[in-house]
């Protein structure tokens, strides 16, 4: 806690108050230009938060606020003085992860730590690979991290979640007290988009497959990464997690980790190994293994939505518009590259409304640069997206113009 409170007092002193960050963040439109649901409200409301912390009084009131934040940076992009507002969410949330974090919040953290996912999906996280016949071992472990898959759950379990009966903080205490009432969530699995994510995880791995690039899949014993225990601030039990999760890619002899989405890539790439001693794995995106694959250029036109956590965590990442120009023609809407904006996908469970605010902005970004398909490369920007959009994901452009994948 003692880092966490250094951290956020320092990217909080920095701030001049200039209000360049309101421009861009997506939360305050959303919110009805709420000035504590902006980035440069949450850097106030963190002056507040330590000083509370510090005077010992009840600081649960200013939670909404950081909780609220997408981590999108968009912030960082116009700020004079560096300050990233996304930060300070992120420290303040750590210092907030015990009874002050939303119940909602510790209801997710209860999930994962007893059954591994924010929901108990099982073994349906791996039929998506039936008939593929991946191997179970071997050096170069592709990792799905469930992300996909986990798709089938969000918008009828938020839906649930945030119903007026029985009213998200009674079902998260409950869940909180009674851990096994989670499995009602399976009942809210929506089989279509199901069926859809899987698609994509095939095309995924028959496109490495025709880069060339042996692999194998755990399989039943593929873990979540914990990117939701590291997003709501629960550092202990994060790290506690991600130990477990990096012993397990070292009892199967992994040496190269593939990952599929944004999400999972960041996680393991910047935050994994600056809390877990001797982490040596070479972390890789699909689209990076995949640039020697050949296309045959198709007919189609497509905007490229690029997600926050590939345009702004690896400054631009080449190899997603790359791959796509050699496929197929695409378009880019006016915020793009670092300065993209945000799906508003992260806001879905704890602030539904939000969530769909930003998304709705978004699409209307999109059709103002074109009318065609929307294609983007991550499975929260896909199924955010998609309920506002026509939007597919950017596997399935590659492996529909991808030579050796005609021969299927």
């Amino acid at each position: 806690m003692n880092q966490s409170y250094r951290l956020l007092q320092e990217e909080a002193g920095r701030c001049i108050g200039c209000g360049f960050c309101e421009s861009v963040c997506p939360t305050q439109p959303a919110s009805g230009f709420s000035e504590f649901m902006g980035a440069r409200g949450r850097i106030l409301i963190s002056r507040e938060l330590l000083r509370r912390l510090e005077s010992g009084e009840d600081a649960s009131a200013l939670a909404r606020s950081f909780y609220s934040c997408l981590d999108c940076y968009a912030c960082l992009q116009v700020c004079p003085a560096g300050v990233n507002a996304g930060l300070a969410s992120h420290y303040a949330k750590e210092l907030l992860s015990g009874s002050s974090a939303p119940s909602l919040a510790r209801m997710i953290e209860r999930m994962v730590m007893k059954y591994g996912s924010i929901v108990p999906i099982g073994r349906r996280a791996s039929r998506w690979a039936r008939g593929l016949n991946i191997p179970r071992s071997g050096e170069t472990l592709l990792y799905t991290g469930q992300m996909y898959q986990l798709m089938a759950y969000t918008s009828r379990l938020s839906a649930l979640l945030h119903a007026r009966f029985p009213g998200p903080d009674a079902l998260a205490s409950a869940v909180i007290r009674v851990p096994s009432l989670a499995f009602i969530s399976n009942l809210f699995r929506d089989r279509k988009v199901a069926s859809r994510m899987d698609e994509i995880l095939r095309n995924i791995a028959l496109l490495i497959k025709a880069s060339g690039t042996d692999f194998f899949y755990l399989y039943e014993k593929e873990p979540y990464p914990g990117t939701l225990l590291n997003d709501l601030g629960f550092h202990d039990s994060f790290v506690s997690y991600a130990g477990k999760v990096v012993s397990l890619f070292r009892d199967v002899n992994a040496r190269r980790i593939i990952t599929v989405d944004p999400h999972t890539y960041d996680l393991l790439k910047n935050v994994v190994p600056s809390v877990v001693e001797g982490f040596d794995f070479e972390v890789l995106h699909y689209l990076e293994v995949i640039g020697g694959v050949e296309y045959k250029r198709s007919n189609g036109k497509f905007v490229f939505h690029e997600p926050c956590h590939l345009s702004r965590r690896f400054s631009g990442f080449s190899p997603a518009a790359e791959a796509l120009g050699r496929a197929a023609s695409f378009v880019l809407p006016e915020k793009n590259g670092q300065n993209t904006y945000c799906c508003g996908g992260p806001d879905e469970l704890l602030f539904p409304r939000v969530a769909a605010s930003v998304s709705e902005r978004r699409a209307e970004q999109l059709a103002a640069a074109s009318d065609a398909d929307v294609v983007t490369a991550c499975p929260v920007c896909l199924t955010t997206l998609s309920r506002r959009s026509r939007a597919v994901d950017i596997s399935s452009v590659l492996l529909d113009s991808c030579i050796a994948g005609q021969e299927r």
